[in-house]
């Protein structure tokens, strides 16, 4: 089937019409308590092993993966407000770790880039870090001025490297390296605190595969991102991370993504247990009254609008009730002078 990728001021997904931006509120939301926390401490750790590089990324939302090969440990984390990027590794290395054994291990072959290195210091030991900072003052032409520190840190069989860098680079700037990197630690004989951003606790935790859920989602792969909010949610049902109203953003968008994907029964099926769940959450009455509008089932979905417009006070905040009138679900409809009448008067 096909569906029209233009926005619409609906309330659900049909099978041509767009999903409402509800959702996308509160995950903005999600994101921006992330971005406004003073600490925000992250450890780094092989599953089920000894070992954690432990650090304060910042106020931003990282992303933590293991290598497909099982021997390193990533991270990523782009979207910090003050522009610092961060990056970082864990890897078990072959040979007695330590802040100089791993630089002099992993640096000669980042030294190797092909991008000028300016005011380039390979510096001594200091804190357990050793550090190689650098400026790239243009790449291609383009002038960057990028202020770049690799920290080295090691310890057993364990190697970290934790990468800051800073386009547009200001004096001022300093204090966001210095910051972060003196919250860095490598404890080779530590194991991963619960609750923290380990890939082990990572794997296990609701949260985890909401977002990465949420990304499928927002890129359109809906398939694949109703396997992910399914997995979110069984998680959820062992061990609750999110919030009521994540919950039921989690339940709406694995409907609306079966929906999307053609499975209009499962999309029902999902929405149907929201309201044992929820049951005076009003989007899960709309969102079966879309179903009903796309079955061509008008009773039934006034039905469910009724209770929608019912407990349209329990709406997640800034999101309310859609138009109706104006969502392609009722196409159906809104030649129907019943239908119109029955509509305004929920309105009212």
């Amino acid at each position: 089937m096909t569906r029209n990728n233009s926005r619409s001021p609906s309330g659900c997904y049909n099978l041509i019409a767009v999903k409402p931006t509800a959702f996308f509120v509160v995950f903005l939301s999600l994101t921006a308590l992330s971005q406004t926390r003073k600490s925000n401490l992250i450890q780094m750790a092989f599953p089920d092993a000894k070992g954690v590089l432990e650090f304060d990324v910042g106020p931003t939302t990282p992303e933590i993966h293991i290598r497909p090969d099982g021997k390193e440990i990533q991270l990523k984390a782009m979207d910090r407000p003050d522009k610092l990027d961060v990056t970082a590794f864990l890897q078990r290395v072959p040979f007695p770790a330590s802040p100089e054994s791993c630089r002099d291990a992993w640096w000669p072959d980042t030294k190797k880039a092909p991008v000028p290195h300016a005011d380039l210091h390979e510096t001594e030991v200091k804190d357990g870090i050793a550090r190689v900072e650098f400026i790239i003052p243009e790449y291609q032409g383009i002038k960057l001025r990028q202020k770049d520190i690799h920290a080295y840190l090691g310890g057993g069989d364990l190697c970290a490297e934790i990468h800051l860098s800073k386009i547009l680079f200001e004096p001022k700037d300093k204090k966001l390296f210095e910051d972060l990197l003196a919250t860095a630690k490598l404890s080779p004989d530590a194991m991963p605190l619960a609750g923290q951003s380990s890939p082990a606790a990572q794997e296990h935790d609701g949260t985890y595969y909401f977002l990465e859920a949420t990304k499928l989602y927002r890129q359109e792969k809906y398939p694949e991102a109703a396997d992910l909010y399914l997995r979110a949610l069984e998680q959820e049902h062992h061990h609750r991370t999110l919030s009521k109203d994540l919950t039921r953003v989690l339940i709406d968008n694995l409907g609306m993504s079966y929906g999307m994907g053609g499975k209009l029964e499962q999309a029902k099926a999902t929405f149907v247990f929201g309201l044992t769940q929820d049951p005076e959450y009003p989007m899960f009455y709309y969102n079966l009254a879309c179903y009903y509008g796309e079955t061509n089932k008008m009773d039934d979905a006034l039905a469910q609008l009724r209770l929608a417009y019912k407990y349209k006070a329990n709406s997640i905040p800034a999101e309310g009730i859609p138009d109706p009138l104006k969502d392609d679900s009722f196409r159906h409809f809104v030649g129907n002078e019943e239908f119109v009448k029955a509509v305004h008067e929920m309105q009212k």
